[in-house]
């Protein structure tokens, strides 16, 4: 097990002073083996389907997906190649890459793609560019396409907190069993604050929260559920849930 000795300086009750050490952890999993430019992005339906691409994963350097394409805020770099917004990139021969920031209008046509996909995400940005994102993920999709998003759910630490049913001290064993970090604190108090205060987090949600941002994007509150693991309206996207989160996300999908 990792302990504090392996990890110098680190502190986890200065949440600003780990900063620096969290984006130098993001810098050396944005690695890849090749990166090849292609001539541009796609724009719209057609220019997606020519690529053999259905669909957008978000914060995804290289999606599971074998017909997503991959994006994220920070670059991805090869031995000789480092990434930059606007510009297509074939990752390892089988992956395609953008570099994009969703404060910004996505690059791409109305109606061009069949699903959105964001593990994660939404809680790394304040909630008027949680909506501007939203917005423009409802934009591109086509009719009948499916938004699905998972975060951390507020509403299950808040319980764990209250009573003391093992939630928190499960959580606080995967962290460190993942190696991420020295352990946690085992402060109650401490592991529902983590949530809010580390890893760039700037707001929380629960179900009705985010109802609150999709319906303010624009989907009609009857098109949008709560799902469970790897369950959903689409099987291919619902597979891109990953095991090791499952203890403290809530999956939510949305019918264009």
């Amino acid at each position: 097990m990792k302990n504090q000795d392996a990890f110098p300086g680190w502190d986890w009750d200065d949440p600003e002073g780990l900063a620096a050490r969290l984006d130098e952890v993001s810098d050396r999993v944005a690695t890849c083996k090749t990166l090849e430019p292609a001539d541009r992005l796609p724009y719209d339906h057609h220019d997606f389907r020519e690529l053999g691409l259905t669909g957008i994963e978000f914060a995804a350097f290289r999606t599971a997906h074998p017909a997503g394409l991959g994006t994220d805020l920070t670059a991805l770099t090869s031995p000789d190649t480092v990434t930059e917004p606007g510009t297509l990139y074939r990752v390892d021969g089988d992956r395609w890459f953008t570099q994009l920031d969703i404060g910004r209008p996505l690059p791409f046509a109305d109606a061009s793609v069949d699903w959105v996909y964001a593990e994660h995400l939404i809680e790394h940005v304040t909630l008027p560019v949680a909506v501007g994102w939203l917005r423009e993920a409802r934009r591109v999709l086509r009719p009948g396409g499916v938004l699905r998003l998972t975060t951390p759910d507020l509403a299950r630490y808040l319980v764990g907190y209250a009573t003391n049913d093992g939630f928190l001290a499960k959580h606080r064993r995967r962290l460190t069993t993942m190696g991420f970090g020295p352990p946690m604190p085992d402060r109650p108090a401490f592991l529902v604050n983590q949530i809010f205060r580390h890893y760039g987090h700037q707001w929380i949600y629960d179900l009705d929260e985010l109802r609150h941002v999709l319906t303010r994007a624009g989907f009609e509150s009857g098109q949008i559920r709560h799902c469970a693991y790897r369950q959903g309206g689409r099987a291919d996207v619902a597979d891109l849930d990953t095991a090791f989160r499952t203890d403290e996300t809530i999956y939510v999908e949305a019918d264009r």
